[in-house]
């Protein structure tokens, strides 16, 4: 295979479109293209090829497109901008959590994460997300499971290859490279309430309910009038009157047996809006790089500092990596070391649930200053004031990350070398959680009803211990004058070890002081979260790759694997832990096969692939998960004797096998006029079977359910992605790139006797594999309809009926995705913009249930509530005859306001089909602009380059019609898993983010 020179930089803004090639030039040229084809790419193991010799689909993002938005979040970044892969933000917060996605699930009860690799060595997640985008050289993303086939059950989603940034080539100049950004985030939006009904229930006005099934804001009774709200306080002044916010007279003042008072109308600003405040994130990034051709040194330190938009949830981030490396002789060594602390404080309480259950007339401010020490009840009786919450009810966590890799290689010779990639990862955790007890005595509020909250501490350390080493011989040879081979052997080794102690109870003897040793009642050490869990892997795997005149590519890759999941203590010898994993792909370069369309001006690339590929995988069986263990009895040691042990009631069979996935891969490539015009087309079928999946006993058996070997899912899906560049001139360029997703997963096959299993439930609801369905859906109670899909009634009582067994509410995965990304640059300056459209999926919102039985659902106030319930639309009733008659009258939610609470509470809120929204959406992910200074000019002022920039991250969106802000479509209550599709209140809205930077290189 020919030699790829270390003189060439490139750069890459997808597998599909314009390269930046920064090898030497002549003056006049500014920037020369390389051919898309003739891309170099950094794939499993770090072999590196052509693109149109790699023979599974693949992308590849660089630096300036990774950080044109400023996104410290290095998966973030690439929303939006690689064809089938999904980034969603799974949960907003300080430190929010991603769910990423290349395709589709593999596994119904296992990881969906795809594997993560910098610097040639595989690493984890978490790593991932704390690595700064300042940091990163470009991301390959292996979306074909050819590709990532070398890697065998640790790459069966595909994997992310990262590549950080080395020192500068050619000098050994310093460099010196400064980037500070400022943003500033808020709420994206909030869920709409209704703006017609205040505080109270069943129609009257009761100053401590947390509902709004009040009177109207109309009602002449009330309508205008400044009437109180919360509970009474006391004289905390001793003056015999409240200050609100602490103003100590200079704000209107109360009787001491007063709430605070509000005008009995909607507030001009949404309030759940106005408790949110600005949040800002300050990061600064330093580089400093020397290096050529023989040896090269980087050092970046990165700090970041965020508080959220909850007051006081703030983050604390600085990330140290030495990169460095040399040649000398026979000897080639790369290594990385860094060093990552992370601190985070945030609030333990319900803050957002608490304030979407707020009339619009409260002001929730008023609750806030020199009140929210005493005040652990404001506008209600039943919950907590968040700005006590906020101080009374936290929790900390304190993180060191210890990352190290090294790349060893010795050349024998021009044709093997000997190489050796190592890494070693080492993270402690420290985390602390307290609240603080609140009994209304002394100089606090009244609390006549309100029940006392109870002190609270809890502990936790852990170690996360991972180490991991591929040992490869390297042979390249030129088997004749039009055959290149390049054959790789290796041997790898991985191990991981967690361990975690936890401590803590109720109640503290000293108010205030945070300590195991102070809590009044310890809790039990089985009721916590402790444990270690070790496994290890070992695999002997061989990659060939074959190119012939550089036109007709063959990739093949095997590997066999043993990891000790497999392997039962009790009877080791039978334990079948090993296991082999090949692949084949073909790549056909027409255009370089053929003399006549090589020559072809218009026609620029035209690239054939084809690839089978067979992987297991292990993920769903967990850490000594086969093996015969028990768990301690309820209340052990104190009830139950000395020995109070009971059998797994969720074991795993001994006999478990890795779940195998097949997965076939046709993919077209075609460029025309100079790639001025770019179309990739990817298609796919994955088959799962040996599905690891629960299999449901009986109950009389003593165990709920068992981890095995039953079941079959199919996936197949299609991406096409089109690069156009319309106008480019000396001066002028603009750039466009589209793509197109779809996918569809089916359940083929279940364990015996079982036609669906629950992947996750909670109430009415739940998230299911279902025999013959698309998967994941959404299962849940809904309305009984006739066979014109009208809604039937009850006649006598007029309350909808609901379907006995849970139905299919719709699936969870968008059936197809669209990407659109601009970039237009005119001499110094560039403008982008990165946005997606994903549609044909659905959502539950668990936001919407808890309005509905507040009374703050907009729909249940397009109704006179004093008249009772509505007439529900398109509805029938069974009559006499036994006919479905259209109903026209009969109200639905009773006949007085009286009964409307007590129908949304019950009957409206026990059907989950009405809280299943169109998850469509649409996000511009990013836009911005950026300048850069000429050359000339900043080199005039002492400096090499500088550059500004200005940019938004999620500006504009929308939602279907029926979604008024109660999900965010991307939310799921996990990362990692197929439990989506299910959006909880308790997680905080969607942000959007403005932000300035600079860029200064000396």
């Amino acid at each position: 295979m020919k030699k790829l020179t270390t003189s060439v930089l490139i750069v890459a803004l997808s597998s599909s479109f314009t390269i930046v090639d920064a090898q030497t030039k002549p003056k006049n040229d500014t920037l020369k293209e390389t051919a898309i084809g003739e891309v170099v790419i950094t794939g499993a193991m770090g072999i590196k090829k052509k693109l149109d010799q790699q023979t599974s689909s693949a992308s590849v993002v660089n630096n300036a497109e990774l950080t044109q938005a400023n996104n410290q979040n290095a998966a973030a970044a690439l929303t939006g901008k690689v064809a089938g892969l999904t980034v969603s933000q799974a949960n907003s917060g300080v430190n929010g959590t991603l769910d990423i996605r290349i395709r589709t699930s593999k596994t119904l009860t296992g990881s969906t994460t795809p594997l993560i690799v910098i610097d040639g060595v595989k690493s984890s997640v978490s790593v991932y997300a704390q690595l700064p985008s300042d940091m990163i050289e470009s991301q390959t993303i292996l979306k074909g499971m050819q590709g990532a086939a070398l890697y065998g059950s640790d790459g069966v989603n595909g994997a992310i290859i990262v590549t950080t940034k080395k020192g500068n080539s050619g000098s050994r100049k310093v460099r010196v490279t400064l980037n500070s950004g400022l943003e500033f985030e808020n709420a994206l939006f909030v869920p709409d309430r209704q703006r017609k009904y205040g505080q109270g229930w069943y129609g009257q006005r009761i100053h401590v309910e947390n509902g709004a099934w009040g009177p109207a804001y109309d009602d002449p009774k009330y309508a205008g009038q400044m009437l109180p709200s919360g509970i009474p306080l006391y004289d905390v002044n001793g003056d015999g009157v409240i200050s609100i916010n602490g103003d100590n007279g200079n704000t209107p003042q109360q009787d001491i047996s007063s709430s605070l008072f509000f005008k009995f109308q909607p507030r001009s600003k949404d309030n759940v809006r106005e408790f949110f405040q600005t949040g800002t994130l300050l990061n600064n990034s330093l580089t400093v790089s020397t290096g050529d051709s023989e040896g090269y040194a980087s050092l970046t330190i990165n700090n970041q500092q965020k508080e959220f938009i909850v007051r006081d949830d703030k983050n604390k981030r600085t990330n140290v990596l030495f990169k460095g490396g040399f040649k000398k002789d026979k000897w080639i060594l790369d290594g990385m070391a860094s060093i990552t602390n992370s601190s985070t404080n945030v609030t333990n309480g319900d803050v957002y649930p608490n304030i979407l259950h707020t009339p619009s007339e409260i002001d929730i401010r008023q609750f806030d200053g020199v009140l929210n020490d005493n005040r652990a009840y404001a506008w209600t009786k039943y919950y907590a004031n968040p700005y006590w919450d906020i101080k009374h009810n936290r929790g900390t966590s304190k993180n060191t990350t210890f990352n190290g890799t090294v790349n060893l290689t010795y050349k024998i010779n021009e044709h093997i070398s000997i190489i050796n990639n190592g890494s070693g990862q080492y993270v402690v955790g420290d985390g602390l959680s307290w609240r603080d007890a609140y009994s209304g005595t002394g100089q606090r509020p009244f609390v006549n009803g309100v029940n006392a909250i109870g002190a609270s501490y809890a502990q936790s350390n852990s170690i996360n211990r991972f180490l991991y080493n591929d040992l490869m011989a390297d042979f390249n040879y030129e088997l004749t004058n039009d055959l290149q081979m390049n054959f790789l052997a290796g041997f790898n080794v991985q191990e991981s070890y967690y361990k975690i102690t936890s401590a803590g109870g109720d109640g503290l003897n000293i108010p205030g002081k945070y300590a195991v040793w102070n809590v009044v009642t310890p809790k039990q050490p089985y009721s916590l979260n402790n444990g270690r869990t070790l496994s290890r892997k070992y695999a002997l795997f061989g990659n060939l790759d074959l190119n012939y005149k550089d036109y007709l590519s063959l990739n093949a890759t095997i590997r066999s694997e043993w990891s000790s999941k497999f392997i039962n203590s009790q009877d080791v010898g039978s334990s079948k832990s090993g296991y082999v994993y090949p692949s084949v792909g073909v790549s056909f370069n027409v255009k370089n096969a053929f003399s006549s369309l090589k020559t072809s001006n218009d026609l620029s690339r035209f690239v054939l692939k084809g690839s089978w590929t067979r992987v297991g995988q292990d993920d769903p069986v967990g850490v000594f998960g086969i093996e015969d263990t028990a768990i301690l009895g309820n209340g052990f040691p104190f009830a139950g004797g000395p020995l109070s042990f009971v059998g797994n009631s969720e074991p795993t069979a001994f006999n478990v096998k890795p779940q195998f996935i097949t997965s076939t891969e046709f993919n077209l490539g075609l460029g025309f006029f100079k790639d001025r015009i770019l179309l990739d087309v990817n298609a796919f079928q994955t088959d799962t079977k040996d599905l690891i999946t629960w299999q449901s006993t009986s109950a009389a058996s003593g165990i709920n359910r068992k981890l095995i070997n039953i079941g079959k899912i199919q996936s197949k899906g299609i991406e096409i992605e089109l690069g156009l560049v319309p106008i480019k001139t000396q001066d002028f360029k603009w750039d466009i790139r589209a793509s197109y997703y779809a996918q569809k997963q089916k359940v083929l096959e279940l364990p015996d006797g079982q036609n669906e299993v629950a992947i996750y439930t909670s109430g009415n609801m739940g998230i299911y594999a279902v025999k013959g369905e698309n998967f994941p859906i959404i299962k849940g109670t809904g309305y009984m309809r006739d066979d014109q899909g009208r809604i039937i009634i009850d006649e006598k009582t007029g309350n909808p009926l609901a379907t006995n067994n849970f139905i299919n509410l719709g699936q969870t995965d968008p059936k197809y995705i669209l990407t659109f990304n601009t970039n237009l640059k005119y001499k110094n300056w560039s403008v982008y913009a990165t946005m997606d459209y994903r549609a044909g999926n659905k959502i539950y919102s668990d936001t919407m249930y808890r309005l509905a039985w507040g009374g703050y659902l907009v729909d249940s106030a397009e109704f006179d509530r004093t008249q009772g319930g509505y007439v529900i639309p398109n509805s029938v009733y069974m009559n006499a005859a036994g006919q479905y008659v259209a109903n026209t009258s009969i109200k639905s939610g009773g006949t007085s306001y009286n009964d409307v609470p007590t129908y949304y509470g019950g009957i409206y809120s026990s059907i989950a089909e009405n809280f299943v929204i169109d998850a469509k959406s649409f996000k511009v992910r990013e836009l911005g602009i950026n300048y850069a200074l000429n050359k000339d000019t900043a080199r005039s002022i002492g400096i090499e380059g500088l550059q500004f920039g200005v940019y938004a991250r999620n500006p504009f969106y929308a939602f279907s019609k029926e979604n008024r802000g109660y999900a965010d479509p991307e939310a799921s209550l996990s990362n990692g898993s197929n439990i989506r599709g299910i959006s909880a209140q308790t997680q905080y809205p969607s942000t959007r983010v403005i932000g300035f930077n600079t860029i200064i290189n000396f």
